[in-house]
């Protein structure tokens, strides 16, 4: 699976962003603040669901040749 760099650097991109968001302190921000970041953590839920969806299929497309 991380025979690729380029491949093996963009999950670990993934693992340190999501790392990060698990540390966010919402104690202090405005509601307008909390509207934006729900808003933009939806659209990136959709997008990672997405991400998810095309490995899930690619991996039962290669469990099927097997």
């Amino acid at each position: 699976m991380r025979s690729n760099k380029a491949f093996e650097e963009q999950v670990s991109a993934l693992e340190r962003a999501v790392s990060g968001l698990r540390g966010l302190d919402v104690s202090r921000a405005t509601e307008d603040e909390l509207v934006e970041l729900l808003e933009r953590l939806e659209s990136g839920a959709r997008m990672l669901a997405g991400v998810i969806s095309r490995v899930a299929f690619r991996l039962r497309q290669l469990r099927d040749l097997a």
